[in-house]
């Protein structure tokens, strides 16, 4: 990495042959600390966070405001959403940096040496902790206790093209819902007719449970692909369908 200062500003140029290139432009006291934020405190992360929690009268509830990284044309969807889940939990932190680090000999994401990589990040620049979970469940009642905090999960799953149909039309339809028992009860049967589609291996994918509607039995899901993606919703039976019943946090 090469650095240029202007005034009160550090420019840093990271060059990776054949990967990437990477300027970043922030403050001269945060380069001189080598990356190192100012910490802040866990009592005023906490109140950060749930300070992002949005709840609305249909029962929606869901983490507002986390950063939006796009994987690219590359497939770094793990290290995409390890950025965000950092970021978002107040550690710096750039995707393309965390998957030289976890690159495999044939060019893929060894995702145990990217978890490994952030746990240590987390814990050296922002004393925050990652964890990995088991998410044998997805239901509201089992993934709440983070969702309410402002901590969302980063879930391993199969994204597949069934999958990624029924949460588009499912989000789309959401705009025009009135009568949300009814649309409870039609999205039930919905995801009861879609799971035999959804039993494929493959497609496997790393992104963010970021809410859940109770009493629509429904999970809000993020991916890193840009705007468009920030937030989407299926049925909790849908999810687990294709859920690898495995994930990860960063949490206090």
């Amino acid at each position: 990495t090469q650095r240029w200062d202007w005034l009160d500003h550090s420019f840093l140029l990271t060059h990776v042959k054949e990967e990437y290139v990477g300027l970043r432009i922030t403050k001269s006291l945060f380069a001189d600390n080598k990356g190192k934020y100012e910490r802040v405190s866990d009592g005023d992360m906490r109140k950060r966070l749930k300070g992002n929690v949005v709840s609305r009268e249909n029962g929606d509830t869901f983490i507002d405001n986390i950063p939006m990284v796009d994987q690219g044309p590359k497939g770094y969807c793990a290290p995409a959403t390890f950025e965000r889940a950092m970021r978002h939990a107040g550690v710096a932190a750039d995707m393309y940096l965390l998957a030289t680090l976890a690159t495999t000999g044939g060019g893929g994401t060894n995702t145990r040496k990217l978890y490994n990589e952030v746990a240590f990040t987390t814990r050296s620049k922002g004393s925050r902790t990652a964890r990995e979970l088991q998410l044998r469940s997805l239901s509201p009642s089992k993934i709440k206790k983070y969702i309410d905090k402002g901590v969302p999960l980063l879930w391993q799953m199969c994204s597949l093209p069934t999958y990624n149909m029924v949460a588009n039309k499912r989000t789309m339809e959401r705009r025009k819902v009135r009568d949300w028992p009814a649309y409870a009860t039609k999205i039930a049967g919905e995801a009861e007719s879609n799971l035999p589609n959804l039993q494929a291996k493959g497609n496997y994918h790393i992104c963010m449970i970021i809410g859940y509607n109770a009493a629509t039995n429904e999970v809000a899901v993020s991916d890193s692909w840009g705007k468009r993606y920030t937030i989407r919703w299926v049925h909790v039976d849908e999810a687990e369908a294709v859920s690898n019943k495995s994930g990860y946090v960063i949490d206090l």
